[in-house]
């Protein structure tokens, strides 16, 4: 659970967006590469990351890049669930777009508990790979493939 004292949505959304780069690298996140995602300063990131290492939620090295404390890689990896529930959830219960179901889903993944993500998974049929199966490229789950009733919106 992360403390109060780091909970807010812009470091949830730093801590989910290291945890995705250094996944789909192996190597440590780099500060272009999180400016680009997040779509912020070079100097922003510095600042955040500076920020995330005085909280322990990331050792940050100057031009060698970020991995994740322990603490850190588990709040991203809570982060990441709730929102890949909230993606499965509006996309194949709701019929939400693709283009659409990411967005929304980021907003709610800081609001969203972990006993509401359960009970939300087992309306769909998520993978349990989740969230491991994330494609950053695609901006979710490899798997989530969008439903008819979600590409007839999308139609309209």
């Amino acid at each position: 659970m992360v403390q109060p004292a780091t909970r807010n949505e812009n470091v949830e959304m730093y801590l989910k967006y290291i945890y995705l780069l250094t996944k789909d690298t192996g190597g440590p996140a780099r500060t272009g590469g999180l400016s680009h995602v997040l779509k912020v300063s070079p100097a922003s990131v510095t600042e955040m990351l500076d920020k995330l290492t005085r909280n322990g939620l990331a050792k940050h090295a100057k031009y060698k890049g970020t991995r994740l404390t322990r603490k850190g890689t588990r709040i991203a990896v809570s982060i990441l669930q709730r929102h890949c529930v909230m993606e499965w959830f509006l996309a194949q219960r709701l019929g939400v777009p693709e283009g659409r179901f990411h967005d929304e889903a980021c907003k709610m993944e800081h609001a969203l508990s972990m006993d509401t993500a359960k009970r939300l998974r087992t309306l769909t049929d998520q993978p349990d790979t989740c969230p491991e199966c994330y494609d950053l490229s695609k901006l979710h789950c490899r798997h989530l493939v969008a439903t008819p009733r979600s590409r007839q919106a999308l139609a309209r």
